[in-house]
C-alpha cells in the first residue's frame, strides 16, 4: 500500500472511531428517554384514532464548545438505533438534522426534508416546506428530531429577527406535539434558548458538555481513557500494527495542555500526528510527530499558543493566566 493509500485509509477510519465515555452515556440515556416519550405520545394519539390535538412536547438542549463531542454522541446513538433495526425502511425513529450555515425558517424545513431523503427538499416557501417536514415526521413515525448546529441561527442573524422567527417555529413544532426535539449547539446558541421565555419554559434541564478539568480525578481519568482508547483504535482499524504508547511519560499531560480538556481537539492532534508518522514510514506515532502536530495544526489554527512537547506542560495556574 502506498503512502497516499495509507493516509487515505487512516483519514477514512478516523471518522469511524467511536470512543465510549461518560458524555456518550449521558447523552444516550437522555435520548433514549426522549425516544420513549415520543413513541408513547404517538401511541396515545393513535389509540384515539388520530383525532384531536397531540400532547405538547418539550426539548432537550445540548450545549458545549466545538470539539467537545456533542455531534459524535448523537451519531453514536443514531448508529445504535439503526443497529437495533427499524420495522421497515420508511420508519426513522431518530432523525439527526444539521442546520444550514445560512439558517432561517425556510432552510429549517428544507434541512429536515433533506434528512428524510425528499428529492424536492429545497422546493417551496417556508410555510410549505415546514408543513411537508411535519408530514414527513408523522409518516416516518419519528420519535426524536435533533437540530444540530443551532448557533448557525445566531451567525446568520441581523438584529435578532431570524433567530426569533426560527425560535417561534420551533415553539410551534413543540406545541403541535409531533415529537420531542433536541437542540444542539455551542455556547453562542444559549441566548436563543434563554431570552425567548416561551422557548426556555419548554426546555428540559440542559446537558452542558464542558471541557474536562484537570482539577478533578474523574476528568483526568476520562482524558487518560480517551488517549488509551485512541491508541487502541489505531491498531483495531488497521492504521498501525502496534500501539503508540500515548499514555507514556508526559504525553497525556502535554495533550491536556494543548487541548485544554476538549477531547475533540486531542483527537485532532492525534490524527495529524498519525499522518506525519505514516509519511515518515513509521510503525507508530512518536514524540516528534506529536510535537510537529501541535506546531502545524494546534498552534496554526489558534487552539493553543504553547507547545508543551518543546517547552513542557504548563501548570493549571499558568494555563488559566494564558486564557
Amino acid at each position: 500500500m502506498s503512502i497516499a493509500d495509507q493516509i487515505a485509509h487512516a483519514r477514512l477510519e478516523f471518522r469511524k472511531f467511536r470512543l465510549p465515555n461518560s458524555r456518550v452515556v449521558r447523552v444516550r440515556d437522555q435520548l433514549e428517554v426522549l425516544r420513549k416519550v415520543g413513541s408513547k405520545s404517538r401511541d396515545e394519539w393513535e389509540a384515539k384514532g388520530r383525532r384531536g390535538p397531540r400532547i405538547p412536547q418539550k426539548y432537550l438542549p445540548i450545549i458545549g464548545p466545538s470539539g467537545s463531542g456533542k455531534s459524535t454522541c448523537i451519531k453514536t446513538y443514531v448508529e445504535e438505533v439503526l443497529q437495533e433495526g427499524e420495522p421497515d425502511d420508511q420508519v426513522h425513529s431518530v432523525v439527526h438534522v444539521t442546520l444550514s450555515a445560512q439558517a432561517n425558517t425556510r432552510s429549517l424545513g428544507s434541512d429536515i426534508l433533506e434528512e428524510y431523503g425528499d428529492p424536492e427538499f429545497d422546493q417551496g416557501n417556508a410555510r410549505a416546506l415546514l408543513r411537508r417536514a411535519s408530514n414527513a415526521m408523522e409518516t416516518a413515525r419519528t420519535d426524536i428530531v435533533v437540530l444540530d448546529e443551532l448557533h448557525h441561527l445566531i451567525n446568520n442573524d441581523r438584529g435578532g429577527t431570524t433567530a426569533w422567527s426560527v425560535a417561534e417555529t420551533i415553539k410551534r413544532m413543540l406545541i403541535r406535539g409531533a415529537c420531542p426535539l433536541v437542540l444542539v449547539g455551542i455556547e453562542k446558541a444559549m441566548p436563543l434558548l434563554v431570552k425567548n421565555e416561551q422557548i426556555s419554559e419548554r426546555a428540559y434541564a440542559p446537558l452542558l458538555i464542558k471541557p474536562l478539568d484537570a482539577k478533578y480525578d474523574d476528568d483526568r481519568k476520562e482524558f487518560l481513557d480517551h488517549c488509551a482508547g485512541f491508541d487502541m483504535k489505531l491498531v483495531e482499524h488497521g492504521i498501525f500494527e502496534e500501539r503508540s504508547g500515548l499514555l507514556v511519560g508526559d504525553i497525556p499531560a502535554n495533550m491536556f495542555d494543548v487541548s485544554d480538556g476538549v477531547i475533540g481537539t486531542a483527537s485532532n492532534v492525534f490524527e495529524v500526528a498519525t499522518v506525519f508518522a505514516i509519511e515518515r514510514g513509521a510503525r507508530r506515532i512518536e514524540y516528534e510527530d506529536l510535537d510537529r502536530a501541535v506546531d502545524e495544526w494546534a498552534i496554526e489554527l489558534g487552539k493553543t499558543d504553547h507547545n508543551p512537547f518543546k517547552h513542557g506542560a504548563r501548570t493549571l495556574r499558568k494555563r488559566d493566566r494564558a486564557k
